[in-house]
């Protein structure tokens, strides 16, 4: 049994459970894996570190830990250290002796991971999300040195898509060892066919974000690009999922009335157990956000049968042939966002036919649990083999 202790920012815990649902890849993994978890918070500007002691279906005794830090990356290093510092002290109480440590991010994960795999004399891997990761090291370019030395030396690194390499290679040059890339999975893993509209039912396409995070998730130019498609689509509308505050609602209601009035329909927060089944009778699912480390909700919508426009160079970028089932655009230009959305609509049936070929070939295989959870056991153990961390 290999014993891998985690650094990990973005852990459901109990100070923060709906954090993500990054807990699922370890507990797929626990065969031959003995997972130690220490998942970190910042709150506030002093206290700290404190923490409650958690099990979940990945191991037991995990830690979560809320730290005290300044917000925008001030004295980053200086409170990442008296994290590390407190974590060492306390994996040393405990007696524990990891063989490997994984950084869930190659910001605030590794630099906290780094200081690890030193501590134990063990090799250090690391995930790679690019929004959150590319976020850091441009605010904190000081520490780009620092970072490089950690990306350089790291045994394995695990991006969620090639285009998360792609961006933090660009931010801190090449690198020599193995990359593989890993998505996050989901837990609507099941395939479900893809279907076609009924005759006489106009071309609908679907949206899900939390409404809190509308900026980012750019709807005003998915509704611009409705509002072109209409053009050459007169009956196409947009149905909007997600919860919020009652400001964001009202602002997204507000934004659909005026850009593409008549078309929109918010549905509000709808259980998970509900979202495969609106997505199949979707003609496309959009999401054309600014920034996106990868997002669960494309992989969601492509297994459950439904197109998928996204953010050229971000999300799942890379993952697949882009201009099939499966189509980036510029998020900034609602004139090929609405292109995408008509040959959506036009070419519902054979869009969702060259999808079912994918789903029943093994085309999406890299989107699911046991497929993600085979390709990270073998690259742990790979992994084990390397030198231990040092810089």
């Amino acid at each position: 049994m290999s014993v891998i202790l985690h650094a990990v920012s973005s852990y459901p815990d109990p100070i923060a459970p709906a954090t993500s649902a990054s807990s699922l890849l370890l507990a797929l993994c626990t065969d031959d894996m003995i997972h130690n978890v220490y998942s970190f918070k910042r709150a506030g500007w002093r206290g700290g570190p404190a923490c409650v002691i958690f099990d979940d279906d990945a191991g037991t005794e995990h830690r979560a830990i809320a730290y005290g830090a300044p917000p925008k990356g001030i004295a980053l290093a200086r409170h990442l250290d008296r994290l590390a510092d407190w974590i060492i002290a306390d994996t040393e109480k405990r007696g524990l002796q990891p063989d490997i440590v994984h950084g869930h991010k190659i910001s605030l994960d590794g630099y906290v991971g780094a200081r690890l795999a030193t501590h134990f004399k063990v090799p250090l891997m690391l995930s790679i999300q690019s929004n959150t990761d590319a976020k850091i090291l441009k605010v904190r370019r000081d520490l780009i040195p620092h970072f490089r030395d950690i990306w350089r030396n790291t045994a394995m690194v695990f991006p969620f898509t090639p285009v998360a390499y792609d961006t933090i290679a660009k931010l801190l040059g090449p690198r020599d060892g193995p990359q593989t890339v890993l998505p996050c999975p989901t837990r609507a893993d099941t395939i479900t066919a893809p279907t076609t509209r009924p005759d006489g039912a106009g071309p609908v396409i679907l949206t899900a974000f939390h409404l809190a995070h509308f900026g980012n998730k750019n709807i005003k130019t998915l509704l611009e690009g409705l509002a072109i498609a209409a053009k050459d689509i007169p009956d196409i509308s947009l149905q909007i999922v997600g919860g919020g505050d009652a400001s964001a609602f009202l602002a997204v209601t507000e934004m659909a009335k005026n850009l593409a009035p008549g078309r929109v329909t918010l549905l509000g927060a709808r259980p998970s157990t509900e979202m495969q089944s609106l997505m199949n009778s979707a003609t496309a699912f959009a999401l054309i956000s600014h920034r996106e480390s990868y997002g669960m909700v494309y992989a969601e919508a492509l297994l459950a049968g439904t197109p998928c426009l996204y953010s050229a160079g971000r999300a799942i970028g890379g993952l697949f042939d882009n201009g099939g089932f499966a189509v980036g655009v510029n998020p900034s230009d609602a004139a090929a966002v609405a292109a995408a959305l008509v040959r959506f609509c036009r070419e519902e049936n054979n869009v969702k036919a060259q999808l079912a070929t994918a789903q029943n070939s093994g085309g999406l295989k890299i989107l699911r649990q046991d497929q993600i959870a085979r390709t990270y056991q073998t690259s742990v153990a790979q992994a084990l083999n390397s030198p231990a961390f040092a810089v």
